[in-house]
């Protein structure tokens, strides 16, 4: 079918449509918060309903996110390789999105997913390595498309639409899980990422490029030149974690996450059971409550260009901790539902600030030459690190209360801050030279 014609000239194309790129790469962020959202409200509400113990909910969790702790195997590889012809990201998106939505499919028309917790396992998991590979694939293609003057902007639409995906992921099928049941959240899940897919499978990266393998076109000549072979990408890679605050951030990622990981189980069971809220009631106001975390996230970038991300963290750090330890003082309070929900909203407000200001100085730490697989590192770091909670959770359950679990996690809250004290943003440009 031929193309409308179109009044100003320009292609249609990620590089010549400024609102085209923009909506492509929020999408496909929303893309990937819609999943992840999905696990860690609404399916492990349905667990915890189905009575499965924090630790299992949490061994089950740490197991399908593992390749988001694993995804910075996929940057050099994505950075090597691929099919010029269609753009040097696009196919990677298309192919990762397809396997999502494969993924999805399987678990809705396959055995019942709680009946068999492999068959949950493996879908779950086969489906977070595509969305891990896509959110590699994506976060080249902003780095190779997006203006100096769009950057900063652009970059906060795609955290928030993320977050978006997670709040709708949680609050939005949680109601359609209670109501319709857990096949059929799969279903919808699978028919929206395949929505978003039709903005990568109809937009090309650059002007003369192919829509699909069998049209025609060929590879731009402005696109970027990958990587001569893997050991220079190894090489450039091995440098930029050699410095003194490449490597107490990448500690800093590490630790970071392991908190909300380790709590991810207990709050759960918590609410649900102990508490009496139940499934849907429990989605809802998790999925409301990441909204905070939106706040937060663009509260947080606001105030770290003022007084820098790495204090920022420091402050955002200091705050959930303090939260933490007031949670598990406060036992009386715990049957008021205002209460909860205030400390839901309170702690993703904080979350969202601390994040946000963690990718800031994890930008300003890369080293320019190697940002995007050495950001996509510190990302993977980031995802292991809530793995690495939630593992702890199915360890040391048993030994102990839900109020000295929060005890527990603002203790770790704390550990990642002191690291913040060794990093020097500008280290890497200064050493290491901008080219």
């Amino acid at each position: 079918m031929p193309r409308p014609a179109e009044p100003t000239g320009k292609p249609w194309t990620l590089t010549d449509r400024p609102g085209y790129r923009l909506l492509t790469l929020c999408g496909l962020y929303f893309a990937q918060g819609l999943p992840y959202g999905f696990m860690f409200i609404t399916l492990a509400a349905v667990l915890a309903d189905n009575g499965r113990t924090p630790g299992e909910i949490g061994a089950l969790l740490a197991t399908v996110t593992l390749p988001w702790a694993f995804k910075w195997i996929a940057g050099p590889v994505i950075d090597r390789f691929g099919f010029a012809p269609m753009g040097r990201r696009r196919p990677w998106i298309l192919a990762a999105q397809a396997g999502m939505i494969l993924s999805l499919l399987l678990l809705a028309f396959g055995p019942d997913p709680l009946e068999h917790e492999r068959w949950l396992v493996a879908g779950l998991f086969m489906m977070s390595a595509c969305a891990a590979m896509q959110d590699v694939a994506v976060d080249a293609l902003a780095v190779d498309l997006l203006r100096e003057e769009e950057r900063g902007r652009v970059n906060g639409f795609m955290y928030g639409s993320s977050y978006m995906g997670n709040a709708i992921g949680g609050a939005g099928m949680g109601t359609v899980v209670a109501v319709m049941g857990l096949r059929v959240g799969f279903v919808v899940i699978a028919v929206v990422v395949a929505g978003v897919m039709l903005a990568p499978l109809l937009l090309r990266e650059r002007r003369g490029e192919r829509l699909l393998p069998w049209t025609t076109g060929g590879s731009a000549p402005d696109a970027p030149v990958p990587a001569d072979s893997m050991w220079t990408v190894v090489v450039r890679l091995k440098r930029a974690f050699s410095l003194r605050s490449t490597l107490a951030l990448a500690a800093v990622a590490v630790l970071i996450s392991i908190p909300s990981g380790f709590l991810t189980g207990f709050s759960t069971v918590l609410v649900v059971e102990e508490l009496g809220w139940g499934v849907e009631k429990q989605a809802t106001w998790s999925g409301i409550t990441t909204w905070a975390g939106l706040g937060g996230s663009i509260l947080g970038g606001l105030l770290a260009d003022r007084v820098g991300p790495r204090r920022m963290a420091v402050l955002a750090g200091c705050g959930l901790a303090l939260s933490y330890l007031v949670f598990a003082d406060a036992r009386d309070l715990w049957s008021a539902d205002t209460f909860i929900i205030g400390t839901m909203v309170f702690d993703s407000l904080l979350s969202g600030a601390l994040y946000v200001s963690i990718f800031a100085l994890c930008m300003k730490v890369s080293w320019p030459l190697v940002a995007a697989t050495q950001f996509t590192a510190y990302m993977a770091m980031l995802n292991l690190s809530r793995i690495l909670g939630q593992g702890l959770t199915a360890q040391i359950e048993a030994y102990l209360t839900f109020q000295s679990a929060y005890a527990v996690a603002a203790v770790l809250q704390l550990l990642p801050l002191f690291f913040l004290a060794a990093i020097d943003s500008g280290q890497a440009r200064r050493v290491l030279g901008e080219e």
